[in-house]
């Protein structure tokens, strides 16, 4: 199964801390903000979500903090 282990305003954000994540051994996955496609915007409302396996959720949110990305 996966977890949400952090949400974020703009996908660049999001695949920032994904490769910072994957960098370390953790394999990640965005949710596509549809949002931001639909409109074109760099930032909206709706979350875009990152997910990793349960197994790795807690040394994924250690990291996320320790980078500062969340």
């Amino acid at each position: 199964m996966a977890a949400i282990i952090a949400e974020f305003t703009t996908e660049a954000e999001a695949y920032i801390a994904k490769g910072m994540l994957e960098a370390e051994g953790i394999s990640a996955e965005i949710e596509p903000n549809r949002m931001a496609t639909l409109y074109g915007a760099g930032s909206t409302w709706s979350p875009v979500r990152l997910f990793v396996a349960d197994a790795d959720a807690e040394r994924a949110r250690r990291l996320l903090v320790q980078h500062n990305d969340i």
